[in-house]
């Protein structure tokens, strides 16, 4: 935290609203200004994250592991809770792991019109953090992604997506996050999400926001820079990804 200005004193964009709750990640803790529930952990089949890292985003939650997900929690010796896909991709042996270890499993057939992970938002609800949705197909990422709202018809509320090198926390209506940093990202932006986003502020980065406008025609609010330990994005009206990396992660 060197690199940062600590700040002990809670940002100002949070004076008025009730004490932020959320959850923490290895490298970043995230607050929320209204309750957020006991987020349950989806582990994708995308780039797995680091062992320890997993290991550390698991501790205490439900797991679902959808598809080669199940791959990744093998690997992180992670037990899921429940296991779900059309196992189009993951190893025998893990099938049989799976089958070891007495894992509620669903399987669908790879003719299907759902993604793997859109069946884990309708039968996954509350509050969840969504790891192995990184590093994979541009498609993939963008029905990820977009598929946000649809989770919430189905009382599925993603908090983020996530690993040790990427992040992306969505932000959706009249609210506010504050992130406080553990280890500094070399790069913070944010991404609309709607045709317009209103009343985007953002503080703690060398390049801040008060009430600006964003929009998908003009995305110029990225590659900004943490200059605080603690950075605050407050919206109005629209979507916003808050997104931050970590490292650079390989082509």
């Amino acid at each position: 935290m060197e690199n940062f200005e600590n700040i002990d004193a809670r940002n100002p964009l949070f004076s008025n609203l009730a004490l932020p709750q959320g959850f923490a990640l290895p490298q970043m803790e995230i607050a929320f200004e209204r309750e957020v529930g006991a987020a349950q952990l989806v582990v994708l089949g995308g780039r797995a994250p680091k062992a320890s890292w997993l290991r550390s985003a698991a501790s205490g939650k439900v797991v679902w592991a959808a598809d080669r997900g199940a791959e990744a929690c093998r690997a992180a010796g992670i037990s899921p809770t429940y296991a779900l896909g059309d196992f189009d991709s993951i190893a025998k042996e893990c099938e049989a792991w799976l089958e070891r270890l007495g894992v509620e499993t669903e399987r669908y057939p790879a003719d299907k019109d759902y993604t793997d992970f859109q069946l884990c938002l309708n039968r996954a609800k509350g509050d969840l953090l969504v790891t192995g949705c990184w590093g994979g197909r541009f498609d993939h990422a963008f029905a990820n992604v977009f598929s946000i709202p649809w989770g919430e018809e189905w009382g599925a509320k993603v908090r983020a997506f996530a690993d040790e090198s990427e992040v992306l926390v969505p932000l959706a209506g009249e609210a506010a996050l504050e992130l406080v940093f553990r280890t500094r990202p070399i790069a913070l932006s944010l991404l609309p999400l709607d045709a317009l986003c209103e009343g985007v502020t953002i503080h703690g980065t060398k390049w801040e926001l008060d009430e600006a406008e964003l929009s998908l025609r003009h995305p110029y609010a990225v590659s900004n820079v943490p200059v605080k330990n603690r950075v605050t994005v407050k919206i109005e009206k629209g979507s916003v990804g808050v997104y931050c990396l970590f490292k650079e992660t390989e082509l």
